[in-house]
């Protein structure tokens, strides 16, 4: 007996049922690829807190600096971007490790996210304007000027619970969304009217993850009653009175 063959019509019904189911599925398949990168990202960060409790308890309760004038940051050490980044001679990578895969969010990579160095830097933001202290050897226009953002003594913080030491973040006031790590507060994002620059990148389904001084990550929404996410999805997480930075409030 010959095989009855499907008809046209019938082979179009079938191709609209699987592409309706596919548009069905493809929203919730997106939800759990957003929510496994957003804990991945909450996981790294709560290595680098717990980097940054080991720093402190060998360094008399010191934070760790954010970077100097030779390239030395607290991830590793960068040079420009021709250069590859030296994850091993971070000020945290005696407590975390020298792969880079734990400074770069899983979220970071997509889109037009650009980087600043050959290969990742990361794109996690140090609360460097409240947690270190500049101190500079020279003028900035001197040849042998030298520079380094110091960290101050764990004791300036007043409410580890409610301090920022690390959040996402990106910048784009070079043009494209690209790595970033000094995370400015409020005020000094707002300081310049008509020059505004933000720093807190809500890349996780319109939130950030944070993490706190006393070790824990949060999902956070940006304060959009104080200034709205740009079309980067770049923004602020409080006004300008810096509640989350200061660790004095």
């Amino acid at each position: 007996m010959r095989r009855r063959a499907f008809t046209l019509m019938e082979l179009l019904v079938v191709i609209s049922i699987i592409m309706i189911l596919a548009g069905m599925l493809m929203p919730a398949a997106n939800r759990a690829l957003n929510q496994a990168r957003t804990a991945s990202c909450s996981s790294q960060l709560r290595q680098i807190g717990n980097a940054v409790q080991m720093y402190g308890i060998n360094r008399g309760g010191y934070l760790p600096g954010c970077a100097d004038s030779d390239g030395y940051q607290f991830f590793g050490r960068f040079t420009g971007a021709s250069d590859p980044v030296d994850f091993s001679v971070g000020y945290l990578s005696p407590y975390i490790g020298v792969e880079p895969d734990i400074w770069q969010c899983p979220s970071s990579g997509e889109g037009d996210f650009m980087p600043r160095a050959d290969g990742p830097c990361t794109g996690y933001g140090y609360n460097y304007y409240y947690l270190t202290e500049l101190k500079e050897k020279g003028n900035w226009w001197d040849p042998d000027y030298e520079y380094s953002w110091q960290g101050l003594h764990e004791s300036v913080i007043r409410n580890h619970t409610t301090t920022i030491l690390f959040a996402d973040s990106a910048r784009d006031w070079m043009g494209p969304v690209e790595e970033n790590w000094f995370l400015d507060p409020t005020s000094q994002c707002l300081a310049w009217p008509g020059w505004e620059s933000f720093y807190v990148h809500f890349r996780h389904s319109g939130r950030c993850n944070v993490l706190w001084a006393d070790g824990h990550v949060s999902s956070e929404e940006p304060d959009e009653d104080t200034w709205p996410v740009n079309d980067n999805d770049l923004g602020v997480l409080c006004d300008t009175e810096d509640g989350y930075f200061d660790p004095e409030k």
